[in-house]
């Protein structure tokens, strides 16, 4: 899901923005990353009221093709969390972002998610040009003393 913001956010020291990933750049194998999200803490448990970060580390792909057979693709996704360590992100985190430093890597995916490591991450570098074609689309010019155009003019715009 992307959102345009209706003015641009104040930042913070607990808001801001996220770099994408710079041309064909690839997370590394046993790079440490990081989640945050609201998820379930256990299997049976309810959605975190916190916000919760953990941090994972990148694992070669073999490990997830191990666990998803043919539905493993590492052109599109990335395979995060230790086998032998019990922490990873869970239900109830899918479309949170995984960060590697500084960098928007991934997204949660809904794949592999029993609360076991790894977890499947939707790589973010492979959708780039959709990205910001996508973000390029929602760039209309604005003239001095306008309001942005409403919803169902930019529906009506990028449907066509």
């Amino acid at each position: 899901m992307i959102l345009k913001l209706e003015r641009k956010a104040k930042l913070t020291a607990a808001v801001r923005p996220l770099s994408l990933p710079r041309g064909t750049a690839q997370v590394r194998r046993r790079e440490v990353c990081h989640v945050a999200g609201r998820g379930r803490v256990t299997t049976n448990g309810r959605v975190s009221k916190t916000l919760r970060e953990v941090e994972l580390t990148v694992q070669q792909d073999l490990v997830c093709e191990a666990r998803l057979y043919d539905h493993y693709n590492s052109t599109t996704l990335l395979c995060v969390g230790d086998p032998k360590e019990r922490k990873t992100s869970f239900q109830g985190d899918s479309w949170d972002p995984l960060v590697c430093k500084k960098v928007l890597q991934g997204i949660a995916s809904g794949e592999l998610n029993d609360g076991k490591p790894p977890r499947v991450f939707t790589k973010v570098s492979s959708f780039l040009p959709w990205l910001k074609g996508t973000m390029k689309s929602y760039e209309m010019p604005l003239t001095v003393g306008t309001s942005p155009p409403s919803p169902e003019l930019i529906h009506n715009v990028t449907s066509n």
